[in-house]
């Protein structure tokens, strides 16, 4: 059957009208190439899903770079709810810590207590000194801040 021009099919069970186009044979590889590497279902379903995209004012480098954002917001809000997850099972362990020490450390006279504070802030010092020393970058410059708070204390 030749349809003239302007004219379409209509198939009236599926309610869809069909509709010819000529494209060159470099034009009708491309989009089998396309289609396939896009994993259309047939050339047929790419031009739809083109000809859809026109119709709504789609640009297809737009959907592409929205999709590319997508999937790295993905990424990063997976990467934050590690880290939540890490932080909350830190604060659990100090939390336990912190009630086996507070628990289990007897009170002192002043005396002894004062003593103890400068050895403490000596061992202190010097715990942070060597963790520093494993450590690069940001992470470095906050721990040589931390110590510097640590001897002026």
């Amino acid at each position: 059957m030749c349809l003239a021009q302007g004219e379409m099919l209509v198939d009236e069970a599926k309610n869809h009208q069909n509709a010819g186009m000529r494209l060159s044979e470099a034009t009708y590889k491309a989009v089998v190439q396309v289609a396939k590497a896009r994993d259309y279902t047939s050339p047929s379903a790419f031009m739809r899903a083109a000809v859809e995209k026109e119709l709504r004012g789609v640009d297809a480098t737009l959907d592409e770079s929205e999709q590319r954002i997508r999937a790295s917001l993905d990424t990063y809000s997976k990467q934050v709810r590690r880290v939540g997850v890490g932080q909350q099972a830190l604060f659990a362990y100090m939390d336990a810590l912190a009630k086996v020490i507070l628990s289990t450390l007897p009170d002192t006279d002043d005396e002894a207590r004062k003593a103890s504070v400068a050895r403490g802030k000596l061992r202190y010092s010097r715990f942070l000194k060597s963790v520093g020393a494993n450590m690069v970058g940001d992470a470095q410059a906050a721990l040589l801040e931390l110590v510097n708070r640590a001897t002026e204390e």
